[in-house]
């Protein structure tokens, strides 16, 4: 396979300037192409090979997807010449935008994890194309059993044109499930004398914290420990921050500020219930409870603290480890709203993989990405180099060790990972039996996640601009207050009004709409 520059393409494009036309009068210019004729079942897909210009959006470190042992496999079993360019790592989402804002050196195929917002958006612009006459038209056989299996994924995936632009990638979690969990150093509980199952109240965990950073259980005779540490800054908050934890107060955000109530969507970051959050955050912050650095440490920095075991709790959507202590997660705590937790919907992800306008043969390429939703195909996408034979017809996934990769797309190509194909083929290993027990601990305490909504291209372009002055104001006040700096009490009103005065309502009136909309559906 002929490998891309991405510095090349790149240079291409911003030569070529900015797309014309919008509203799908613009648009691509499709390559020309000689007929072919395409298979609709069985491999290969084409007799005489076609060339596919894809482009991949790789987690940071996983190198080139050309690389990838899964594609060089498709590739071949399909009889496609696909050439993949590769964008990952710092930048990796200005790229992906300069790329499909170009209508001359557009790809013919993105795997990535676009929303649903910059979805739409490029379709109106002509530069997407809507894939369901191929679903339907027998050239995605693997996916249309799947929608016609659950028509609830074909519903998620259909955007209020009517049109699908993106295949999802489909996950074992049928029910709402949270993103994080909160976890607690044993050891030092056992130093301290404290039975770790006795923490159930938000009282218990404030004193649990204070003892934390004022008795040294690391024994090192300085007060060096931190009590509570986690990810408050978007988009952390969702995967290791404080979007589910405030539900203990009866609000919770998801990648946007809004959540569900009583049956339509509210603002949970001007909820009475925020504040008296806020008020509690910088109370735990300002005593010292709450890391100094909670507000400006790195993913990296964070991570490298929970490994020290120097931490007393934190907020984590991953496993619990550390190299040096114990941690055990618990149950979410007897908050001011009772215990409750907040959730998100993980059934599918949208999103990720989408055919072009440029592209001179869609009807191959749809076959070509239907194929990753084959069982063990979808397992190799999802796990590399980690997936091995277990025998029986079924496979496992083995422990990563430090440093090594997968070499593979995981995220950001579709595929068919439901609960039916994990249950069918996969031994799950310590890591995914404890995570499931997790999931089982925080499942009655869930509060209800956003539905899987969709946006017309004249919603997506306004929310575009009024979410990120939104969340700009926010974050910023949110910083602000929590680290004592103002005072919450008498800057909450004027609080509410900036966020007004750049289009609160509005936003709130167009998520509603979708709302209401999806549903209707």
């Amino acid at each position: 396979m002929k490998k891309k520059s991405v510095a090349l393409v790149l240079a291409a494009i911003m030569a070529a300037g900015a797309v014309t036309g919008c509203g799908g009068s613009g648009g691509a210019a499709k390559e020309e192409a000689a007929a072919v004729e395409v298979s609709k079942d069985g491999y290969p897909v084409v007799e005489e090979t076609v060339t596919i210009k894809a482009l991949g959006y790789g987690a940071p470190g996983c190198g080139e997807w050309e690389d990838y042992e899964v594609f060089k496999e498709l590739e071949e079993k399909c009889n496609l010449d696909v050439q993949w360019t590769t964008i990952s790592g710092d930048g990796a989402d200005e790229k992906l935008n300069l790329m499909l804002a170009s209508s001359k050196e557009l790809p013919h195929a993105v795997f990535s994890g676009l929303s649903t917002t910059q979805i739409v958006t490029y379709a109106e612009k002509g530069l997407i194309r809507p894939i369901e006459d191929l679903i339907d038209g027998g050239y995605a056989p693997n996916l249309k059993k799947i929608l016609d299996e659950r028509p609830d994924i074909r519903k998620a995936i259909t955007m209020p044109d009517g049109h699908i632009y993106a295949v999802p990638s489909i996950n074992s979690d049928e029910e709402p499930v949270m993103t994080t969990t909160l976890n607690i150093n044993k050891e030092w509980c056992d130093t301290l004398g404290v039975d770790v199952n006795s923490i159930k109240t938000l009282e218990d965990f404030e004193n649990l914290l204070e003892r934390f950073v004022t008795e040294d259980p690391n024994g090192n005779g300085e007060a060096d420990e931190i009590g509570f540490t986690f990810e408050p800054v978007d988009p952390y908050h969702v995967w290791n921050g404080d979007a589910d934890f405030s539900a203990m107060w009866g609000v919770f955000t998801d990648w946007d500020p809004i959540m569900v109530k009583d049956g339509e969507i509210i603002c949970s970051i001007v909820q009475p219930e925020y504040k008296e959050y806020l008020t509690w955050f910088r109370d735990m912050y300002t005593s010292g409870r709450i890391d100094k650095e909670v507000f400006t440490h790195d993913h990296n920095m964070y991570m490298a603290k929970i490994d020290s075991g120097n931490v007393g709790a934190y907020l984590t959507n991953g496993p619990v480890t550390s190299a040096q202590v114990e941690y055990v997660t618990i149950a979410p705590l007897e908050g001011p709203a009772g215990a409750q937790w907040g959730s998100q919907d993980f059934s599918i992800d949208k999103g990720r993989g989408l055919i072009t306008t440029a592209n001179p043969y869609p009807e191959a390429t749809m076959r070509f990405i239907d194929s990753f939703y084959e069982p063990l195909t979808s397992m190799k996408l999802s796990y590399g180099d980690f997936l091995e034979e277990a025998g029986d017809g079924k496979y496992q996934v083995r422990t990563a060790q430090s440093g090594e990769k997968s070499n593979a797309p995981e995220a950001y190509v579709g595929k068919n990972l439901s609960k039916d194909v994990v249950d069918t083929y996969l031994v799950k290993t310590e890591e995914q039996i404890a995570a499931d027990e997790r999931k089982a601990l925080y499942a009655p305490y869930l509060m209800e996640p956003l539905p899987l909504m969709n946006y017309t291209p004249e919603e997506a372009d306004e929310l575009s601009s009024l979410s990120a002055d939104i969340k700009k104001i926010a974050g910023e006040q949110k910083a602000k207050w929590c680290t004592g700096q103002g005072d919450i009490d008498a800057e909450w009103d004027s609080y509410v009004e900036s966020l007004n005065k750049v289009g609160l309502e509005k936003y709130m009136e167009i998520q509603n709409a979708a709302y209401d909309r999806f549903n209707a559906s």
